[in-house]
C-alpha cells in the first residue's frame, strides 16, 4: 500500500484497529484502491504498520461489516462495490439521484387500474377511482439495483404510453404539477419471489424497502410509491440536528 499516509499513533486514545481501518478506507475514497482490488495480506499489513495480527483482523472485519470489503476464501480480501448513496431529506426522483452515473430505467408495466384497497386511504381516493400503476426496474451500470412501483391518481391525466424511462417528477412538472414534500419510511426486509427474479438473483436477498407519499405545492397527494433497493448496493444518508 502507498506510504504517503501517516503511520499509526500507538499512544492515541483511538484504538489501533480503528486507525488502520480509517487508513484503508481513505485509500478507497481517494482511488488508490478500486473495486475488485485485493488488499495486502495480513502479514504485509502487520509489517507495514507495526501492529499485531489481531489488530489487522479487527480492522479488516470492520471494513467487511460496513460493506467496503469482502473476503474470498483461499484468495484474500477485496474491495467491494461502493454503495450508491441517497441524501435525505431532499426529495429527488431516481433520475435526479443518479446524475453522473450510468443509470437507466426499464418499464415493467404502466396501466390504469382501480385503486388497490391497501393504498386507497393513503391517496384519499374512493374504491371506484383509478390510478396509474407504474412499475419500473432501476439499473446502474446495466445491473438491476431496485424496483419502484408508483401509483398516481387518474385526475393528473398521465398517459400510460408516456416514456417513463424518463423522470416521473419531470413529466409531472411539465404538466404543471410541482412536488414540494414527501413522507417516507425505510425498513429492512428480504426480497420476495418476483423481486428476486427481476433483480436477477438466484435466492432471496436483503433489501431496503421504501414507502413514500409525495405531495404537491398545493398539499395534494400526487404519488404513492413502494420500492425495494438491493441493500448491498444502496444506502441512505441524512444529517441530524439535536433539538
Amino acid at each position: 500500500m502507498a506510504d504517503k499516509y501517516e503511520k499509526l499513533i500507538h499512544d492515541s486514545f483511538t484504538p489501533l484497529y480503528h486507525q488502520l481501518k480509517e487508513i484503508i478506507l481513505e485509500k478507497i475514497e481517494v482511488g488508490d484502491l478500486s473495486e475488485g482490488d485485493m488488499i495486502p495480506s495480513e502479514n504485509e499489513l502487520q509489517q507495514t504498520y507495526d501492529v499485531s495480527r489481531a489488530t489487522v483482523r479487527n480492522a479488516i472485519q470492520l471494513l467487511v461489516n460496513e460493506g467496503f470489503m469482502e473476503k474470498k476464501k483461499g484468495k484474500g480480501t477485496f474491495v467491494k462495490r461502493r454503495k450508491i448513496e441517497e441524501q435525505l431529506p431532499v426529495l429527488k426522483s431516481f433520475t435526479e439521484e443518479m446524475i453522473g452515473r450510468n443509470a437507466s430505467k426499464k418499464v415493467i408495466s404502466a396501466k390504469y387500474i382501480k385503486v388497490p384497497p391497501a393504498i386507497k386511504s393513503r391517496l384519499g381516493l374512493t374504491a371506484n377511482e383509478r390510478v396509474l400503476s407504474l412499475k419500473r426496474l432501476m439499473l446502474v451500470d446495466n445491473k438491476p439495483l431496485g424496483i419502484l412501483h408508483s401509483y398516481v391518481p387518474e385526475k393528473y391525466k398521465l398517459d400510460p404510453a408516456e416514456d417513463y424511462t424518463r423522470s416521473l417528477y419531470r413529466i409531472l412538472e411539465k404538466k404543471g404539477i410541482r412536488l414540494k414534500e414527501a413522507e417516507q419510511t425505510i425498513e429492512a426486509s428480504m426480497s420476495n419471489q418476483e423481486q428476486t427474479r427481476l433483480i436477477k438473483q438466484k435466492r432471496p436477498f436483503p433489501v431496503l424497502v421504501i414507502r413514500r407519499l409525495a405531495y404537491s405545492v398545493n398539499g395534494e397527494v400526487v404519488e404513492y410509491v413502494t420500492g425495494i433497493y438491493h441493500a448491498d448496493r444502496y444506502r441512505y444518508n441524512c444529517k441530524l440536528t439535536r433539538f
